[in-house]
């Protein structure tokens, strides 16, 4: 099935780092573009206080609309308030601006703080401190061009997406439009949607971030021409400082189910990464995703793999069996050679799904690793290693950890499942961040789900 623009494409994040809505579990290919589809538009719906929460397919029909003023969805609903943010971009709305414009923003800003440095190391030495302000001067110059360029590709974006949906809605007028409204927003006298004038609060938005990027980038510069005038200490925090406003660290939302019970996050952050994904081996991509539940199952975790970050659809699809628990967030670690990763689905098991995962195997610590089979993660975080002895080989087993420990923004306790090769009767090191202490993790189960072909065809493992 073709994935339509509404739908979460592969990011237009950078690629994933080594230099760093619910259906039946098991139809992964077709599950995937279906929830995928559904569930992660570009634009997310700002419900107002006081109005009903529109359906799924009124928020994906009219992504970008903005009511007129005044208007809202029933007699008895207030209007919203003035100037209601109704939409906000998902990262699926930042995948299409492209890359080059972030490039720039990032190698400018490198390039302007790692000469502001140069500034003070040659300054301490009594060196020839003017000779790092060209570089810095041309490093500024980039990171406001590449902030604009940005500023612009968003706004464009939102425009495309604001017009797609405008056609799209000429073109798939319902059959009783009264009847879909009501449906639409959960109430029996709906009124028809009266669109308004495009709010500006996108422009303004990015702007005040274009301003502040300048005023940042316009600071860095006088203190690089003062410098002689400020300690050297001093100098290096303010780089320092400047140069963690870069990128926004943050989890990102990857995908929610409908009733918000489960919620999906991309974790972004170094500290995450480090404790996670360079605990693995080898050197291919990898992703840490945080996954919340409000209720406690075995759940099934659709992962689609893109070949390409501008691909619509995944080349490869797996599934994953993991156990969740109420309150305690899991993260999955995935290693993949494709470019970018995503997820499309997360549902509770029922039935034989809920158990015939599941692999005999043993879990030790093991004290006696080599120096060379140790991951570059455990030279930056707290790490333990485990061997995993599993009573049959599987491609891409699950082993799942209870940590008593946190790791960047992902609070303690929290489960984690990494996903590896394992050999039947051969014990495989799976190493855990975050803490030094083998009596802060609990072995938990090991599953090994069938996988799936590039159409999304199940195949045993």
């Amino acid at each position: 099935m073709p994935l339509v623009p509404s739908a979460i494409v592969p990011s237009r994040r950078p690629a994933a780092r080594r230099t760093p809505e619910r259906g039946t579990p098991g139809e992964a290919g077709s599950h995937y573009c279906h929830s995928v589809h559904d569930q992660t538009p570009p634009l997310r719906f700002r419900t107002p206080p006081g109005w009903p929460t529109p359906s799924p397919e009124w928020t994906e029909l009219f992504q970008g609309a903005e009511p007129a003023p005044g208007w809202s969805p029933a007699a008895d609903v207030p209007p919203a308030p003035s100037g209601w943010p109704f939409w906000r971009p998902t990262r699926a709305l930042r995948r299409r601006v492209p890359r080059s414009s972030l490039v720039l923003l990032v190698v400018g800003a490198a390039l302007a703080i790692v000469s502001f440095a140069g500034v003070a190391v040659l300054w301490t030495v009594d060196g020839p401190a003017a000779l790092a302000l060209a570089p810095m001067v041309a490093g500024i110059a980039l990171w406001i061009v590449g902030a604009n360029r940005y500023r612009d590709g968003i706004v464009a974006a939102w425009d495309d997406v604001r017009s797609w949906s405008a056609a799209r809605r000429a073109e798939q007028r319902p059959e009783d439009p009264a009847a879909w409204d009501a449906a639409a927003w959960s109430v029996p006298d709906a009124r028809p949607f009266e669109e308004g004038p495009p709010s500006r609060i996108v422009a303004v938005v990015n702007h005040a971030l274009v301003v502040s990027t300048a005023v940042v980038a316009t600071l860095v510069l006088v203190a690089g021409a003062t410098i002689a005038a400020q300690p050297a200490v001093d100098v290096v925090a303010q780089a320092v400082g400047d140069g963690s406003a870069l990128a926004d660290d943050s989890p990102q939302p990857e995908w929610s189910s409908d009733d918000g019970s489960i919620q999906t996050y991309w974790l972004a952050a170094d500290d995450e990464w480090e404790a996670t994904c360079d605990m693995t081996p080898g050197d291919s991509n990898c992703d840490a995703y945080e996954i919340d539940s409000d209720t406690s199952c075995t759940a099934i975790v659709t992962v689609g793999f893109f070949a390409s970050a501008d691909d619509d659809q995944p080349s490869r699809v797996e599934e994953r069996a993991v156990s969740l628990t109420e309150g305690i967030p899991l993260v999955l670690v995935e290693n993949y050679d494709e470019e970018i990763s995503g997820i499309g689905d997360v549902s509770c098991a029922t039935g034989s799904d809920a158990s015939g995962d599941r692999v005999t195997a043993t879990q030790e610590a093991d004290d006696h690793v080599a120096d060379a089979d140790t991951p570059a993660g455990c030279d930056e975080e707290d790490c333990v290693a485990f061997a995993v002895t599993p009573s049959a080989d599987c491609d891409a087993a699950t082993v799942q950890f209870e940590v008593d420990a946190a790791i960047g923004s992902v609070t303690a306790p929290h489960d984690l499942a990494v996903v590896t090769p394992l050999d039947a009767g051969k014990a495989t090191d799976v190493f855990v961040g975050g803490t030094d202490r083998a009596s802060d993790v609990l072995p938990g189960q090991v599953t090994c789900r069938a996988s799936s072909d590039g159409n999304g065809d199940a195949q045993d493992s």
